[in-house]
């Protein structure tokens, strides 16, 4: 009995992590891609806070994260694949976050791209190493639920993104 009760814990036990993995890596998929589109909406108070800039470079803000973020999506995976994939992606959260303090704090427009380039160099770490983390925890039979639960995940934040920057920049300010 006791052997049965034992196994019945370590099942509970793997069950529950390839969930609390599913929600990590969705959470990180959702950031990823939510910065894709978030700021536009954001972009006329953007403006406003750095008069003087043309609109050329502030269109930077905007497309440097996207121009970045693409160009970094298979060399991450294939770091990971050479470092590890858990330890990338904590490199990756580590600097996604503090590029978005960054982008926060920042004075100049030429910081304020800087930083947006280096939160598309976390995101760019975070997506493939999301999904490279998330695949090995579920069976075979369940891998495409998995992976349908996180790329949706990407798919409403890209979606949302906008909404949710206004209500962001209405509640509060761009930064």
């Amino acid at each position: 009995e006791l052997r049965d009760a034992t196994r019945t814990c370590t099942v509970r036990f793997v069950m529950q992590r390839k969930w609390k993995v599913l929600a990590v890596t969705a959470v990180a998929v959702f950031m990823g891609f939510l910065d894709v589109s978030i700021v536009n909406v954001a972009f006329p108070d953007i403006e406003r806070s750095f008069p003087g800039t043309s609109e050329a470079g502030l269109t930077w803000v905007l497309n440097a994260y996207n121009v970045v973020f693409a160009a970094l999506l298979v060399p991450a995976g294939r770091a990971a694949d050479l470092v590890g994939r858990r330890k990338l992606f904590y490199v990756g959260m580590a600097v996604f976050l503090a590029a978005a303090a960054l982008c926060a704090a920042a004075p100049t427009v030429e910081l304020l791209v800087a930083a947006r380039v280096l939160q598309a160099v976390g995101a760019a770490i975070l997506i493939p190493t999301s999904l490279g983390l998330l695949l090995p925890e579920f069976p075979a039979s369940q891998r495409a639920t998995a992976t349908s639960i996180w790329g949706a995940t990407g798919a409403v934040a890209a979606a949302t993104g906008p909404s949710l920057g206004g209500v962001l920049v209405d509640a509060a300010n761009w930064r």
